[in-house]
């Protein structure tokens, strides 16, 4: 209905799972690099949970889709507790078998294509989506289908995703023996503001629309009304979309928003929230300058002269419109304006930590650690900020094989921070380091050293949040 005319290929915000329109903001970044993560080490079993609608399942499609031609994998929906045995899905989710067999002969069958695929040196990954259905019986049954690796060789990898019920009913004390055997354990949380405003950019790029077809207060109002749910921010923004499409409007505006959501709420069933605020915007008069923040900066590339202030009425405007030609991957400009931003102390630290983001999305790794090593400067910094900006320094400085360097940041992290991203499989990872790294490391950790001065930063802000 409304693609034309918003000039989309396809639509932005389909409700059905699609790994193609995955945002990787934080939290989800950090379980799929969890998840391969878990594949590499050749962990037993992983665990993803997360509330419902929160891109489980587009998580998993993208694992399959990057790793299926590499092992064979076998991906379980439909079963549940009432079920007698889970192998017959298991046997159909892998292409093995349609029939009803006999136990015995199943467990054989399953048993001779685990050996298979271990001589063609495949794993068999089983993914089990829904798993907080299956109840303590067939989880057991899981477990004991893992016994089947035979100490030497890893044949049969098992990853477990459901809502926080399964979560709950693995730390019962009857299923210690399967609890022990997890070696990856992620919880999806909702996304917050500044990702729900990436998400919707995302989305519509992939589509082949304008990212910025929403503007910043309409995002704002679809993460209040969201709290940051992927599956509710896909709702609220299709029906705004029909609701432009039907105005004519060049742009989704926060009105717009909130005469869409106002409509789709009158069922009573659809789970927003803030809905008390939806009747006022709906009937307000249009904010033009919401309007005109959105439609002039797309209009023109930004110039030297722009990013110098010329067309930028303060540091928040610039880090908004940095934010914005950053999701639609114009970078170097997107850097500018962002130097821009930095011009503002309290905002140096997020300012230079997206100037390194560009880098990354850009290639240059070294430049990226360079601003990363700026933004470590922010004395007044938040933990918060801090902590992300030494976590994507360690990646950067991974990236460029900069080992040493980046096992101490993640060792400070997790020393803070000890469940923060991925950082102590990290640190695991990076702990055996040859001698000439680990004499790097004493080096970059002197007195003087830019690390240890950002180090010292984050554990004051630490203490001084505790008192």
């Amino acid at each position: 209905m409304y693609e034309s005319f918003y000039h989309l290929k396809t639509k932005p915000f389909a409700l059905l799972p699609d790994s193609s329109f995955l945002y990787s903001g934080s939290e989800h970044q950090a379980a799929y690099s969890l998840l391969e993560y878990g594949l590499l080490s050749q962990a037993p079993f992983m665990v993803l949970t997360g509330e419902p609608g929160m891109g489980k399942t587009s998580l998993l499609q993208k694992l399959i889709a990057e790793h299926g031609n590499k092992h064979k994998i076998g991906l379980v929906t439909n079963a549940r507790y009432d079920i007698e045995h889970l192998l017959p899905w298991i046997l159909l989710s892998l292409g093995l078998s349609t029939k009803r067999l006999d136990p015995i002969e199943a467990y054989h069958m399953f048993s001779e294509f685990l050996a298979q695929e271990s001589k063609r040196s495949r794993r068999v990954i089983l993914i089990v989506d829904e798993a907080q259905n299956l109840g303590a019986e067939l989880l057991e049954e899981l477990r004991l289908l893992s016994n089947m690796n035979d100490g030497r060789t890893l044949k049969l990898q098992i990853i477990l995703s459901g809502q926080p019920d399964l979560h709950t009913l693995l730390q019962r004390i009857d299923m210690t023996q399967f609890a022990q055997r997890i070696v990856v354990d992620y919880h999806l949380k909702p996304l917050s503001e500044t990702d729900t405003a990436s998400c919707i950019r995302h989305r519509i790029q992939v589509a082949g629309g304008r990212p910025s077809l929403f503007t910043q207060k309409a995002c704002a109002l679809v993460h209040r009304l969201s709290r940051g749910t992927p599956r509710l921010i896909n709702q609220i923004c299709d029906v705004a979309l029909t609701y432009g499409y039907a105005e004519q409007a060049k742009v989704i505006t926060s009105k717009l928003v909130a005469q869409a959501a106002l409509d789709r709420c009158k069922g009573g069933i659809l789970p927003l929230a803030a809905k008390e605020e939806l009747v006022g915007l709906a009937t307000a008069p249009e904010d033009a300058s919401e309007v005109e923040a959105s439609i002039p900066n797309l209009r023109s590339p930004v110039t030297e002269e722009s990013a110098a202030g010329r067309f930028i009425s303060s540091p928040e405007r610039a880090y908004a419109q940095g934010m914005m030609l950053k999701d639609e991957e114009r970078l170097k400009e997107a850097v500018d304006l962002f130097h821009v931003a930095a011009k503002d102390k309290s905002m140096w630290l997020k300012a230079y930590a997206q100037i390194g983001l560009c880098y990354v999305k850009m290639k240059e790794p070294h430049a990226a650690i360079q601003a990363f090593r700026t933004a470590l400067k922010d004395e007044k910094a938040s933990p918060g900020d801090t902590i992300d900006a030494l976590y994507f320094l360690g990646r950067s400085l991974e990236s460029v094989g900069q080992d040493g360097e980046a096992f101490d940041v993640y060792r400070q992290i997790e020393q803070s921070a000890p469940t923060f991203r991925d950082v102590a499989n990290r640190t695991r990872g990076l702990r055996t380091i040859p001698k000439q790294a680990a004499k790097g490391r004493e080096t970059a950790m002197g007195k003087d050293s830019w690390l240890s001065s950002a180090i010292d930063n984050f554990q004051r802000f630490l203490i001084g949040s505790q008192k």
